[in-house]
């Protein structure tokens, strides 16, 4: 038996996992509206391109790893999309803090928060017309090869009919 830096023996033990109080929070995004604002950032920050397959794949695999993950967790977790929180913040910090099992004055907190913030309604505005205008035609190919991926994320995101809904 190994002994301590106090001189008492230490027995090896397994515990059994408790319940964790840490908690997960994933926001997701719309993989075009995704793919363009990384695309804008390596090119007018990092100085390079990348095919805008990548960013697809990328994306899908990145979220096939968090729901994988979020199965293994001995915590909570919730999924969020951007647009939601955009378009409804209000309701979806109350959705959130609720989640976080805050029980102070959600709706005062909610209100400070909010107040502070400058959310645009609708952030994908400028990705979804650069995709309804010559994106779609330019990227064809890859709906057809990924929107199935998408689809089987289960995020509520659809390549095809993104220009259909606004």
């Amino acid at each position: 038996m190994p002994i301590s830096s106090h001189g008492t023996w230490i027995q090896n033990h397994t515990f059994p996992p408790t319940h964790s109080v840490t908690k997960f929070l994933f926001v997701t995004r719309h993989p075009i509206a995704n793919a363009y604002a990384h695309d804008s950032f390596m090119k007018d920050y990092m100085g390079f391109f990348l095919p805008f397959e990548t960013y697809l794949k990328n994306y899908i695999q990145l979220h096939r790893y968090m729901k994988m993950d979020s199965t293994q967790l001995h915590s909570e977790f919730m999924f969020v999309k951007l647009e939601d929180f955009a378009l409804h913040p209000e309701e979806e910090m109350k959705k959130i803090f609720s989640f976080l099992g805050l029980t102070t004055d959600i709706n005062e907190i909610t209100r400070q928060i909010l107040s502070s913030l400058s959310i645009e309604a609708n952030p994908n505005r400028k990705y979804r017309d650069m995709w309804c205008s010559d994106g779609i035609k330019e990227h064809f190919a890859l709906i057809k090869k990924y929107n199935k991926d998408i689809l089987d994320l289960s995020l509520g995101y659809d390549l095809t009919s993104w220009c259909s809904s606004q």
